[in-house]
C-alpha cells in the first residue's frame, strides 16, 4: 500500500527534514519504511511517498482478515538520524496559543473517523483473495441460473443435468462460506473454486444438448415449435388454395349465351 502526501512549507526559513511513518491499528509502533529523510526549504511543495507491504494476518492475527481496518499516517520533521516518539504532539505548539515560533512539527491523517468519514480497509491473504474472486463469480452465475429455472416455460435443453451441477454449486458455496467464517481460508478457496466451476457446468448444459431425457425434452421442444410454425403456414396454404380453386372455377365456367326467342 502507497501513501502519497503533498506537502507544502510555510515561510519560515529553515530545513524541514521530512519522514512518513504508518501504524495498523493491530500495530503497537508506527513503521518508517522511507529509507531516508526529504530536505524541504521555505515555501517549497514536495511529494512524500511510503510504500508499506502490510503483513500476513496469520497466527494470532489470521481472523483479523475478517474485519474493518484503520491505519495512521504521521509526517515528521525532526533532526537527521533522530527517531520519533510516537505522539504527534510538540510543546513549542500546544496548549494554545502557543509561544513558539515554529509550528507543529507533526502532522497525522487516518481512515478512522477523518473529517468525520470512516474509510475501512479490508485485508485478504492470497487465498482469502482468490477465493473471495471466485465467490463473486460463482453467485453471478447461480444468480443467472436462477432466473433462468424460474422463467423457462418448457425446460430447456440439458435443465436435468443443469439442476444437478446447480444443487452441487450451492452445496459447494455453503461449505465454502462456512469454512470462510472460521478463518479456513486455504479450504474455502477450494470450496469457492469447486463452486464456480459447478455453476459454470450447469450454464454449459443448458447450452447444449445432454443425453437421455434431455434429448427427449429438446426434441419435444422442438415438435412443438415446429408445430405451431406448421400450423401457421397451414392455414395460409389453406386459404391459398382455396383462393386458387376459386379463380379456377370462375375461370372453369361455361359461357352463357341467351337463346334466340322461340317463334
Amino acid at each position: 500500500m502507497t501513501f502519497n502526501v503533498i506537502f507544502t512549507a510555510n515561510t519560515y526559513v529553515y530545513q524541514r527534514n521530512l519522514t512518513m511513518g504508518v501504524k495498523f491499528d493491530w500495530m503497537t509502533n508506527y513503521e518508517n519504511t522511507t529509507g531516508s529523510y526529504t530536505a524541504v526549504y521555505a515555501g517549497q511543495t514536495v511529494t512524500l511517498s511510503l510504500a508499506y507491504t502490510i503483513p500476513a494476518l496469520t497466527g494470532q492475527y489470521a481472523n483479523l482478515n475478517q474485519a474493518a481496518h484503520y491505519w495512521s499516517l504521521q509526517l515528521w520533521d525532526m533532526p537527521v538520524g533522530a527517531s520519533w516518539h510516537g505522539s504527534c504532539y510538540d510543546s513549542n505548539y500546544y496548549p494554545y496559543p502557543y509561544s513558539g515560533s515554529v509550528g507543529p512539527m507533526c502532522t497525522s491523517f487516518t481512515n478512522n473517523n477523518y473529517y468525520g468519514q470512516w474509510y475501512p480497509v479490508a485485508i485478504y491473504n492470497s487465498a482469502q483473495a482468490t477465493g473471495y474472486n471466485a465467490q463473486l463469480q460463482a453467485n453471478a452465475v447461480l444468480s443467472a441460473l436462477d432466473v433462468a429455472f424460474r422463467t423457462t416455460f418448457t425446460p430447456a435443453p440439458g435443465t436435468s443435468a443443469a439442476l444437478a451441477q446447480y444443487s452441487q454449486a450451492k452445496t459447494q458455496m455453503a461449505l465454502a462460506n462456512s469454512a470462510y467464517s472460521t478463518g479456513d481460508f486455504s479450504t474455502a478457496q477450494t470450496d469457492y473454486q469447486n463452486a464456480l466451476n459447478d455453476a459454470n457446468a450447469a450454464q454449459n448444459s443448458l447450452s447444449t444438448i445432454g443425453g437421455g431425457t434431455d434429448t427427449a425434452t429438446f426434441t419435444s421442444i422442438w415438435l412443438d415449435s415446429i408445430a405451431i410454425l406448421l400450423g401457421g403456414i397451414g392455414a395460409i396454404l389453406v386459404g391459398f388454395a382455396g383462393f386458387k380453386y376459386l379463380r379456377g372455377k370462375t375461370r372453369a365456367l361455361p359461357s352463357f349465351t341467351p337463346s334466340a326467342p322461340k317463334a
